[in-house]
């Protein structure tokens, strides 16, 4: 391709924005060869996106019953901005002489657009695009994706610092047929109900396993669940629902008429939040699993217990201390201990919706058994995630120069004939109004004498 582009965002290199927050970055078009284009634009935009096929049988007018594919897709736009960097949009054709040029974007993120996603039937995609708008041929369109995350602060809602807890039993058709009737017991228990990337979900397993029925291994899993939803075929809303494991833990087997007791942990990875919003075409939920594998030859199945899951963004204060529900493990807890500021990680899943190769960065938090790490005084703050605007250094204004048009009743050309002025050593010259660093060199104009009529397209 004769032109390429490379975006930057201002002060974030990893390009992760809080829903709410500003974004703004650059640009920077290099062309190997004049173009004659209408205008080039760039475009901030947030979307939802679903789609998959489904098998359907339908009977026809004959009576008879075929089967058919059928697409269920669905599309949501929750932002979107264009802003015009050179030319205007629908104008008259102008060269673009072959160099280097710089354009700044920048717009504000709606402070409810969904975090960021990429699975296997379905998307939330932030992007910036830049199209070269040309008069004959095919538009250049080139796209850089950014992760966004809406905040999900664990301690806004009491019932997440509450313990997951529970005890259930399963008996086997295998001992019955020895007289024997003595079930197998699992007595569960977590420190809380809600948890963030980087954070150890401690437990504490006891497997009284009174029957005559081995338990070859006792598991643990952290289950990421799906929704997706989509409403193009019908009235009817269509759903189709996935189910993915993220973290896994094998505690080890327990013998008949045994009993084991287990005080373990399972670590969160860089994971999608759970959904908060109920109208969203693709919901994220997660299930913690714990099962008793058993043969199934020895009838029932498995011991299984699962409880529905919270992952946030921001932990519960003082759950940097937790080290498990036991009151013998777990130490008094600080309330205003906290983990410290969290680094950003790809997404651990693998799936991906059709073409769409970009992992969403997510917030993993250094989780090291440390309190107070944060505070002058001992006592932790919970983290700025973001970068506030506050905080960025003052710049000047950037002075944006017109768009070159063509006028119609003028006959000069539509690039400018005087070649610039030569920069001062060691300062900066403008590009389209901004500040380009000294080691760029500036495309040389197009001569005087150079025709003005009939421009055609390359």
């Amino acid at each position: 391709m004769s032109s390429k582009v490379t975006f930057a965002f201002d002060s974030n290199p990893l390009g992760v924005y809080q829903a709410g927050q500003l974004i703004s970055g650059t640009a920077e078009l290099v062309t190997e060869r004049p173009k004659t284009i209408r205008s080039i634009f760039i475009t901030i935009n947030g979307y939802g996106e679903t789609r998959w096929q489904e098998s359907e049988e339908r009977v026809g007018e004959d009576g008879k019953t075929t089967k058919s594919l059928v697409t269920h897709t669905t599309t949501e736009v929750y932002y979107s901005t264009d802003q015009p960097v050179y030319g205007q949009a629908g104008g008259s054709q102008l060269e673009l002489p072959m160099g280097k040029y710089v354009f700044p974007f920048r717009t504000t993120i709606p402070p409810n657009a969904p975090t960021s996603f990429n699975g296997a039937h379905g998307q939330m995609k932030h992007e910036v695009t830049l199209t070269i708008d040309r008069a004959v041929r095919y538009n250049n369109t080139f796209k850089q994706c950014f992760s966004v995350i809406l905040p999900h602060d664990l301690n806004k809602r009491q019932e997440y610092k509450q313990p997951l807890k529970r005890l259930e039993s399963k008996s086997f058709w295998w001992g019955s047929i020895f007289g024997a009737h003595k079930p197998m017991v699992m007595d569960v228990g977590t420190s809380y109900s809600a948890y963030v990337p980087g954070q150890k979900i401690h437990f504490h397993l006891v497997l009284d396993n009174q029957s005559d029925v081995q338990c070859m291994d006792v598991k643990v899993r952290l289950l990421k669940n799906v929704s997706y939803r989509a409403n193009s075929s019908g009235p009817k809303e269509q759903l189709k629902v996935t189910e993915t494991r993220v973290a896994d833990k094998h505690c080890g087997e327990v013998l008949k008429h045994n009993k084991a007791k287990f005080d373990e942990f399972l670590l969160v990875p860089p994971t999608t939040p759970s959904t908060q919003s109920e109208k969203d075409p693709i919901r994220v939920s997660y299930t913690l699993r714990f099962i008793a594998k058993t043969f199934k030859l020895h009838g029932g199945g498995d011991l299984v217990m699962d409880f529905p899951l919270t992952i946030g963004t921001v932990p519960l204060m003082g759950s940097a201390d937790d080290k498990g529900p036991e009151p013998s493990d777990k130490s008094q807890p600080s309330g205003n201990s906290h983990p410290g500021s969290p680094n950003f990680q790809e997404d651990v899943s693998d799936e991906q919706f059709e073409s769409n190769s970009f992992k969403p960065r997510y917030p993993v938090y250094p989780f090291d058994g440390k309190p107070g790490t944060n505070g002058a005084n001992g006592a932790a703050n919970a983290p700025s995630l973001y970068p506030k605007a506050e905080d960025a250094p003052h710049s000047t204004p950037v002075k944006y120069t017109p768009n070159p048009v063509s006028p119609a009743s003028q006959k000069s050309p539509p690039y400018p004939t005087n070649p610039p002025a030569a920069a001062a050593p060691g300062g900066n010259f403008e590009v389209l109004g901004f500040s380009i660093p000294p080691d760029y060199k500036p495309t040389p104009s197009a001569p005087a004498d150079a025709p003005t009529g009939g421009i055609g397209w390359k």
